[in-house]
């Protein structure tokens, strides 16, 4: 039980890499708070899978793009078990689009999402509850189109690329208070990668499309995930970790 005693936040853990490692620490013996944005039903879904599985398990909608819905994230994290030990930061949205039509509401909410969420979350669970603990561990979430060049991602890409800075700058100022920060660069199959899938299918690029149609389950992730979790891990901090089959070698 890697994970035994310790309390996780993960964030868009309704489906996808979220309810994967949701499963993943569960089983490791970690008590769980989940975030689902609109969801109430596939949150709850989750829920009581954990709790059939024995693992103790809460959770609520949140928009983590709202720094007042976070202040009430962490208001209900406490409420619940009165600390926090772990906080995935895996939120996220895309909506597969060129660059010259991509809106200023559609930037503004894809970086709302993904970058001013995984900012708002790790200041507020850091003040709350990592720093007067002197101990904590923060998994962002990047991806492949933050370190190269995409198609029909421009918002999405700068804001996980946000995403690899917020981590690294936030690695080196919490170091002295034990806190451990890092990224996780995954490749799986999710909603998000069958979204790309269906806009690369549109522009003709079968290969593409076909490619991301085949990508191995979420589960596949969970080894790194529980590393960066763990107390393997107190020595790694400000490091973006591929996990990724081999894609970007």
């Amino acid at each position: 039980m890697r994970l035994g005693g310790k309390v996780a936040l993960i964030t868009g853990a309704s489906r996808g890499i979220g309810r994967s490692v949701a499963r993943g620490f569960a089983d490791e013996g970690a008590r769980l708070y989940l975030v689902g944005h609109q969801d109430e039903m596939a949150l709850r879904e989750v829920l009581d899978e954990l709790r059939a599985r024995g693992a103790e398990a809460e959770g609520g909608l949140f928009d983590v793009g709202s720094h007042a819905d976070v202040l009430r994230l962490a208001e209900a994290v406490e409420g619940r078990y009165g600390t926090l030990d772990i906080l995935v930061n895996n939120a996220g949205n895309i909506a597969p689009t060129p660059l010259l039509e991509i809106t200023a509401e559609q930037w503004d909410r894809t970086l709302r999402t993904h970058l001013y969420g995984t900012f708002y979350c790790t200041v507020e669970m850091v003040k709350r509850f990592l720093k007067p603990k002197l101990a904590g561990k923060i998994i962002n979430l990047t991806a492949p189109s933050a370190v190269r060049g995409s198609t029909g991602v421009a918002d999405y890409a700068s804001a996980k690329g946000g995403i690899i800075a917020l981590a690294r700058n936030a690695a080196r100022e919490l170091l002295e208070f034990n806190i451990q920060v890092n990224a996780i660069l995954p490749v799986a199959r999710s909603r998000m990668t069958d979204a790309l899938a269906e806009f690369h299918a549109r522009l003709s690029s079968t290969d593409t499309a076909t490619r991301l149609r085949n990508l191995p389950s979420p589960e596949v992730l969970l080894p790194v995930f529980l590393f960066l979790a763990s107390n393997d891990s107190d020595y790694v901090t400000g490091q973006v970790i591929g996990a990724d089959g081999g894609l970007l070698a």
